[in-house]
């Protein structure tokens, strides 16, 4: 899915790849603005691959916690882990304005040593004097000497008045240094500083679809199902889970200090943002209206209500796949590789319509408990069956399935189907749990 709307597991990855986050970055340090910042350009000559894998991230460390004193230098640390930990890594810096994120610059970055260099945005070395006005804006990166380590450190100097906030953007490698464009690993994060003295503004949930459930992008809850929370200063930070936020097979209800409580339990963070968090619901058996707030190191925000049931079903789609008024299943051939739907149904992406007695498979969300059980916020390696009924159907013929928790997943159904005997063309798919249909209007391609 875009990033406005993030896949939630792994699993799909497969769908991630049809819009890689991709960026590029050299040996030397890259090119300007290649930070993931509003403006900043991506490309694929370098480092191919879908950014934030799981595993690793890129972190800027703030002495002086996420507020600045304008004027006072501060001296920050860049760090890139992966898991295993290689050898060549690099990262790249930016400080806007939040007033204008794609073209203000927020101080001054100056290198402490021969590992970090300062550079402009025409790609020219920061001289003394500072960046042109024609070319105000400034990046501190990594040296080729300084790609042998996986920490640097460098000051930045606020502005010398109140400027508002401060979003820092931060891209950083972990390469295989084996000199070709892939198998490299490429993180993103960001963060807000808020001018010393200021209060910090507390989370705020909106009003309009404040909680939103993944795949559907409608209302819907149940214990283990993956929601999507949208606001304002939900997050300073913006990043994804990585696996040191684990604790073996166990996911974290922490990123950053941000957390998340429905009904009074802590769900499980998979993403922050200032606007958006990404969570899956902790088990509980409550149903009926229960209330969701955000928690953060600037406080706790007003709750909001939202309807749980026992299960809310949801299968995986995405708005790229909505074309000439249909929205189509991301349905899956079993090769992981090919989607189902009519050939060039969307420019570069595999599809090959289903034949009658093949089997595809389908991913979802909100599909209730497992036998054995299996705890929300854990993954384990093998699949577990869906403990409750479920039924797939071809507009009125139901096919034939297996349902179970995706291995290796934390809250991710996934279901085998036969393709019945159905006529060729689009033909409206559902998938019903214990009696629940979804409640989208999905269709999947099948032709002799």
């Amino acid at each position: 899915m875009i990033r406005q709307r993030k896949i939630v597991v792994a699993k799909c990855a497969a769908v991630l790849s049809v819009v890689p986050a991709l960026i590029y970055a050299y040996s030397g340090g890259p090119p300007a603005r290649h930070t993931g910042a509003p403006g900043d350009t991506v490309c694929t000559e370098c480092h191919v691959g879908a950014a934030n894998p799981s595993g690793g991230k890129v972190e800027i460390a703030f002495p002086g916690g996420m507020t600045y004193m304008p004027g006072a230098k501060q001296r920050l640390t860049v760090t890139v882990t992966d898991s295993p930990a290689r050898t060549v890594n690099g990262f790249q810096v930016s400080a806007r304005l939040a007033s204008n994120e794609r073209n203000a610059q927020a101080g001054t970055f100056t290198p402490l040593d021969a590992t970090t260099q300062a550079i402009c945005e025409d790609d020219s070395a920061k001289p003394s004097t500072g960046c042109r006005a024609t070319a105000p804006l400034e990046f501190i990166e990594h040296t080729p000497s300084g790609n042998r380590t996986n920490t640097w450190t460098f000051e930045w100097t606020p502005p010398a008045t109140d400027a508002g906030n401060v979003r820092f953007y931060v891209a950083g490698n972990s390469a295989n240094g084996n000199g070709q464009n892939s198998g490299d690993r490429i993180f993103t994060a960001n963060y807000t500083l808020t001018p010393a003295g200021s209060a910090a503004p507390r989370p705020a949930i909106r009003a309009a679809q404040p909680v939103l459930q993944a795949f559907s992008g409608t209302p819907g809850l149940s214990s283990g199902t993956w929601l999507e929370i949208y606001g304002t200063n939900l997050s300073p930070a913006t990043r994804e889970w990585g696996g040191n936020d684990f604790s073996g097979n166990r996911a974290p209800t922490q990123l950053d200090g941000v957390g998340v409580n429905v009904n009074g339990k802590p769900a499980f963070v998979r993403y922050i943002s200032p606007t958006q968090i990404n969570v899956q619901a902790p088990d509980d058996e409550a149903v009926g209206p229960v209330r969701i707030e955000v928690a953060g190191p600037n406080g706790t925000s007003d709750a909001v209500s939202m309807q749980k049931s026992k299960v809310s079903p949801a299968v995986l789609t995405t708005p790229l796949f909505n074309v000439g008024g249909r929205q189509y299943a991301a349905a899956l051939h079993p090769d992981f590789q090919t989607f189902v739907g009519s050939p060039n149904l969307i420019a570069g992406v595999a599809f090959r319509p289903a034949r009658p007695g093949d089997t595809i498979i389908l991913f979802a969300v909100g599909c209730g408990a497992t036998n054995p059980a299996t705890p929300a916020g854990q993954f384990f390696n093998e699949a577990r069956p869906l403990a409750l009924p479920y039924q797939v159907t071809f507009g009125s013929a139901v096919a034939q399935v297996q349902g179970f928790l995706a291995a290796g997943a934390v809250g991710l159904c996934q279901f085998n189907v036969t393709v019945p005997n159905v006529a060729a063309g689009d033909s409206r798919i559902d998938v019903a749990i214990d009696g629940v249909a979804t409640g989208q209007t999905l269709y999947t391609t099948v032709q002799p």
